[in-house]
């Protein structure tokens, strides 16, 4: 934690950036929308430029002042939580819209900026981005990329990271580094993979341990002609996830925007709201829920390849889940705000995975262990099908009043089953921290990198288990 005189020193010198000390002021940034603990920041700094954010790094980096990033504190893995003290640097205030290039198909933002301001922009030309989280309406682009947030994820699209085309990342040191084509003066951004490794990716999913994003390139795509939506209703999750793997084996992700996995425990709470005269018992146990876009001629053709495949299954179409579900939260767009039901029980922790398609079943099976083992909390489990392989979500509600120390130890424990039967972190910040000695080689990697950038570390102490 810093002392009182280094931080006196690091908040003077920034007329141009509006700070905060008073305890009132600072109890927002204490932490994010996770189930982690909360930090207690000694000061909150709001850079308006990366030369800004360059200037306060170098200045905390030798008064050895721990420094955490946060955009709009909608994560849900504790990274932005500023457990070692110091200060949180909030970029929320950057959010200029740099560059829209129509024949380079980029957009150059800067990390401030939020989904939905975006996504404005962009309508009128006829364009749109890849990966748009549930919180789009608050969630910062920086903040997305930082954490690699999955967003709505894409079978098409895949990850939130897929969508990257280069970055704009201030070091410790203050030096202000262009990834990818724009690494080279005068080329701009065009090309992620160019030069020598992918320094994009070291920065995404990095939790701002290693520098901090201030801009972000994403491609462009044009925004579909037509958009539907279909449902597929399978027996059992096996049938399900060999109907899956088949999907992406055959490249039938072309035009699939959205594929979102949902067990019987998510179907019969639906359709019993919807349908109480409907008996549960005869529904479909998982389902599976795409939404097409692009050419009409397309879609149809998309269309009929996926609804004869999942026959080969046992798939059947289940245009209740449809009517009453699916469509309204892809086509109506609820689902900016499906993620705030998450939090109808105050709070809930949520343990992102990636897993292949055919360990559905496994995932499904440590979740309903962790039903059996703490019935005192609801567990949901949300998937989303990628071009290859799934994310899975498993959701914990609780009462944030009474049952926060209860449910800190079922969620370690739901990490611990997790991780030992090879199902992947995703989005680690804190929550994943604790099991990286699953990793220990990429863990030993990670922290050799580490040290080499933030010598000091003074970036997000405590971010990725280093």
């Amino acid at each position: 934690m810093a002392d009182k005189k280094n931080r006196s020193s690091l908040l003077s010198n920034w007329p141009d950036s509006p700070t905060f000390e008073d305890p009132i002021d600072l109890l927002p940034f204490q932490r994010d929308a996770s189930v982690v603990e909360k930090g207690f920041p000694e000061a909150v700094i709001q850079p308006k430029s990366s030369s800004a954010v360059g200037e306060i790094l170098r200045q905390a980096n030798h008064d050895r002042v721990p420094v955490y990033v946060r955009g709009a504190g909608t994560m849900y893995a504790g990274g932005a939580n500023p457990h070692a003290g110091g200060i949180v640097m909030d970029l929320s205030g950057m959010e200029q819209l740099l560059e829209i290039d129509l024949d380079r198909g980029i957009v150059v933002v800067e990390a401030g900026t939020k989904f939905v301001a975006l996504l404005e922009a962009l309508k009128p030309l006829g364009q749109t981005v890849g990966i748009v989280p549930l919180t789009g309406p608050t969630a910062t682009i920086g903040g997305a990329v930082s954490s690699h947030a999955l967003g709505t994820g894409s079978p098409r699209h895949q990850s939130m990271g897929d969508c990257v085309a280069g970055l704009e990342v201030v070091l410790v040191d203050g030096t202000v580094v262009r990834t990818g084509s724009a690494g080279c003066s005068g080329a701009g951004f065009f090309q992620r993979y160019c030069i020598g490794p992918d320094l994009t990716g070291l920065f995404i999913g990095a939790e701002a341990t290693l520098g901090v994003i201030t801009a972000v390139c994403l491609w462009l795509y044009p925004l579909p002609e037509s958009r539907e939506t279909l449902c597929l209703g399978f027996q059992d999750p096996l049938t399900a996830s060999k109907y899956l793997s088949a999907v992406q084996s055959c490249e039938l992700t072309r035009n699939m925007w959205y594929g979102g996995g949902y067990e019987s425990g998510a179907i019969n709470a639906r359709v019993s709201v919807a349908r109480p005269d409907l008996d549960v018992g005869s529904l479909p146990k998982f389902c599976v829920g795409i939404e097409l876009g692009g050419r009409q001629d397309e879609i149809n053709y998309d269309r009929a390849r996926l609804i004869a495949l999942g026959s080969n299954y046992g798939g059947k179409n289940f245009e209740l889940f449809n009517d009453i579900y699916f469509q309204k939260l892809r086509l109506e767009e609820t689902y900016w705000y499906s993620f705030a039901g998450y939090f109808t029980r105050s709070r809930c922790a949520l343990l992102m995975c990636s897993l292949p398609s055919n360990k559905l079943p496994r995932f499904l099976n440590c979740l309903q262990s962790m039903r059996e083992k703490y019935e005192q909390f609801v567990w949901g489990g949300t998937l989303v099908i990628c071009r290859r392989g799934l994310h899975g979500g498993v959701v914990t509600f609780y009462d944030e009043k009474n049952q926060w120390e209860e449910v800190m130890p079922a969620v370690s424990d739901a990490v611990e089953q997790f991780t030992n039967v090879g199902i992947v972190p995703y989005k680690s910040g804190k929550i994943w921290s604790k099991n990286s000695p699953h990793f220990e080689n990429y863990q030993h990697l990670l922290g050799m990198i580490k040290k080499g950038v933030d010598p000091r570390g003074i970036l997000s102490p405590g971010n990725l288990g280093i």
